[in-house]
C-alpha cells in the first residue's frame, strides 16, 4: 500500500499493492459495501479479498456486522458455501478473504445468456439449496440470496456467498430499527414487513432465482420501486413457463411453490423445494455433489 494514502484502501487498490499479507491483481467488482479485489496470499493461492468503504468502517452497527459475516461463514462448512479464509484490519479499515471462484456469478451467466436450460438451472437450484440448508442448520439466515450472492466455478458448480445481511437466529439482529435488508426483487413478504423471518425467506428468494433462470427475468421485474415491494405482499406471480415451449406445465407450479405469501406454505426445507422442482422438470440425473 503506498504510504500517505489510507483513502486507497477503499477507493482504488492497483495491481501489486499490498493489504495484510495479500497482494492485489485485480478488480473483480464494486458494490454497496465495498470492493472486492482477485488477490495472492503468502502460499500463492488466488483469493477473493473484500475490502469495505471507509465510511462505512466508521459505523460500529455495520463493523459489527462485517466481523460477524466472517464469523457466521466459519461456522458453516459445506461444499457448496463459499468459506472465509481470514480477516483482518488494514488502516482502520476491515477486510476479509474467502476462496476464489473463478467462474464468476449466476448474474453475470444470466446476463450474457438471459435465461439457462432446464436441467442447468434445476442443478443450480440443488447445489444452492443443498448450501443453504447447511447454513440453516448452522442456525443462520442468509437473507439476501440472489443472483449475484451464487458464485459458479469453471465447470459451472454452484456456490452460495455473501453473508453480510445474514442473521444469527439465536443472536442480536444488528440492524437499525424498521429496517428490512435484502434486494427487492427477491425479498420476501415476512422480510418487506420486517417480520421475524426463518429459512422459508430464503427459500422464497430461490425460487425468485429459479424464476428469472427460467424467464430472464425475477418475479415482478416489470414493476418499479416501492410497487415491487406491494407485489411480493400482495401480487401472484405469472407462469415462468408461459413463454417457454415444451416445459411440464406442473413445472411452472412448482418454481411458484416458493413464492408463497405464507412462509408456511412453501416447501419446509431449501432442498425439499429444489429436489420438487428436479422432480417436475423431469430432469434426470443423479444426485448433485
Amino acid at each position: 500500500m503506498s504510504a500517505g494514502h489510507p483513502q486507497d484502501v477503499t477507493t482504488e487498490l492497483v495491481k501489486g499493492m499490498v493489504v495484510g499479507p495479500y497482494r492485489i491483481e485485480s478488480l473483480l467488482g464494486v458494490g454497496g459495501m465495498g470492493r472486492v479485489y482477485e488477490a495472492v496470499g503468502p502460499d500463492a493461492e488466488h483469493v477473493a479479498l473484500k475490502v469495505v468503504k471507509r465510511d462505512l468502517a466508521r459505523d460500529k452497527i455495520f463493523r459489527s456486522r462485517f466481523a460477524r459475516e466472517a464469523n457466521i461463514a466459519q461456522r458453516v462448512v459445506h461444499r457448496h458455501v463459499v468459506p472465509v479464509v481470514d480477516q483482518g484490519e488494514h488502516d482502520g479499515v476491515p477486510y476479509l478473504v474467502q476462496r476464489f471462484i473463478r467462474g464468476g456469478s449466476l448474474a453475470e451467466k444470466l446476463e450474457r445468456e438471459e435465461t439457462l436450460e432446464i436441467e442447468d438451472a434445476v442443478k443450480i437450484c440443488l447445489w444452492v439449496a443443498s448450501g443453504l440448508d447447511a447454513i440453516h442448520a448452522a442456525g443462520l439466515i442468509h437473507r439476501d440470496v440472489k443472483p449475484g450472492n451464487i458464485l459458479l466455478d469453471e465447470d459451472g458448480v454452484a456456490f452460495i456467498t455473501d453473508f453480510g445481511l445474514a442473521k444469527d437466529s439465536q443472536g442480536t439482529v444488528l440492524t437499525k430499527p424498521g429496517q428490512a435488508l435484502g434486494s427487492l426483487d427477491y425479498m420476501a413478504p415476512e422480510q418487506i414487513r420486517s417480520e421475524p423471518v426463518t429459512g422459508a425467506a430464503d427459500v422464497y428468494a430461490l425460487g425468485c432465482v429459479m424464476f428469472e433462470c427460467l424467464t430472464g427475468a425475477p418475479p415482478f421485474a416489470d414493476r418499479q420501486g416501492m410497487r415491487v415491494l406491494w407485489a411480493h405482499l400482495q401480487d401472484v406471480p405469472a407462469d415462468p413457463c408461459a413463454s417457454r415451449a415444451g416445459m411440464p406445465k406442473e413445472f411452472g407450479q412448482t418454481i411458484c411453490m416458493a413464492l408463497e405469501k405464507d412462509p408456511d406454505k412453501r416447501p419446509p426445507t431449501a432442498t425439499a423445494y429444489a429436489r420438487m422442482v428436479q422432480i417436475a422438470s423431469g430432469a434426470a440425473f443423479g444426485p448433485q455433489t
